[in-house]
């Protein structure tokens, strides 16, 4: 007999366990130190490099990666990638560094100028190997990266301390990303691979199923609420979310409160608006094949700001989303912008400061 799947609190205590232990394993790491205002982060994360075969999941998506990482090296944002990056689950580490040596490039000049931050996740956890980091990034990174489970960031308004965030992953705890995850890699590896090569399709559970998706992010937000001053940004989920909001929730509440709005008989600006913001939630909801429809009421409050999610780099129409801080603000962006151009689309933004105090 087969144990049965834990309840949704049973996995959500199951989750704050594994981050727990995380969390005490990160903070025998020295934090970085970030200033609200003086200081920029872009954060990015599940991009899924492949081989640039049938399998590979971020090919559609590599012209805006690239395009945006060119945008913020310039800008003088630090880059910070959440794990996932590279898809070795499916490819040995040689045959994705050999497909993507531009990218790993543009990627290393973010080292070089000691404004890059890297974690590993469940897909690319080789890279929690020191030795299989430096055989494989050496030629691009030199010797002197260090991929960590996590890394935390202490936000300071010039002498002030604000709060902490903390960057990881986010599949700690899962049950097939974590527990069993050696299990998961060898059926990745062995059946869906040749199966994903040769019909050319995706198959992504976490980025496809709203409910595994919903679970795992309320799981992360619980564990997030009980903490103080500190906010959690993680990955994994392949779901944008910002505030303890999803883009779809954000929407919903836009269009809910626009619509009790009072209006004239004929307001055509407010009319263009709800229409606008309409369409938007129904692009969001189609997004990477999801099933239509409402995603329903979380079954926890998530009235607390203090979980955040950078989406993914592979969406299906080659679109990525992450998170910026900037000018002492946090804004969810997608690349590339309304008008297809090589510009992030910002999505939501809200005061950095703010959202310390409210945690």
């Amino acid at each position: 007999m087969t144990n049965a799947p834990p309840s949704d609190s049973a996995y959500r205590e199951q989750v704050a366990a594994a981050l727990e232990a995380a969390h005490q394993r990160a903070r025998q790491i020295p934090a970085r130190r970030f200033d609200l205002y003086a200081d920029k982060l872009i954060i990015f994360s599940d991009q899924h490099r492949g081989a640039r075969n049938g399998a590979d999941d971020f090919l559609r998506s590599e012209r805006a990666y690239n395009a945006a990482l060119a945008y913020y090296f310039q800008q003088g944002h630090t880059l910070a990638v959440l794990g996932d990056v590279e898809e070795l689950w499916e490819e040995f580490p040689s045959a994705v560094v050999r497909a993507y040596p531009h990218t790993l490039n543009l990627e290393a000049q973010f080292h070089a100028a000691g404004r890059y931050v890297r974690v590993w996740g469940n897909h690319d956890d080789d890279w929690s190997n020191g030795d299989v980091v430096k055989q494989h990034f050496g030629p691009f990174f030199g010797e002197r990266l260090a991929v960590h489970e996590s890394a935390r960031l202490v936000i300071s308004d010039g002498l002030q301390e604000l709060g902490t965030l903390w960057l990881l992953h986010g599949h700690q705890g899962d049950t097939t990303s974590d527990h069993i995850a050696w299990l998961s890699k060898w059926v990745v590896r062995w059946i869906w691979r040749p199966i994903q090569r040769l019909l050319r399709i995706s198959l992504n559970t976490p980025a496809k199923d709203w409910q595994l998706r919903e679970k795992h992010n309320i799981a992360l937000y619980s564990w997030a609420a009980r903490q103080s001053k500190l906010v959690l940004i993680a990955g994994h989920t392949h779901r944008p979310v910002f505030k303890s909001l999803t883009r779809a929730e954000q929407l919903e509440r836009e269009i809910k409160h626009l619509e009790k709005a009072p209006r004239a008989p004929v307001d055509r600006r407010q009319q263009t608006v709800l229409a606008n913001l309409s369409a938007d939630l129904e692009w969001t909801r189609a997004q990477n094949f999801n099933s239509p429809g409402a995603e329903g009421e979380a079954p926890v409050p998530m009235d607390k700001p203090c979980y955040f999610n950078t989406g993914c780099c592979c969406y299906a129409d080659g679109d990525i989303t992450g998170l910026e801080l900037a000018e002492g603000e946090i804004r969810l962006v997608r690349w590339p912008d309304d008008a297809g151009r090589p510009r992030p689309k910002i999505l939501a933004t809200a005061s950095l400061k703010d959202v310390l105090a409210h945690c």
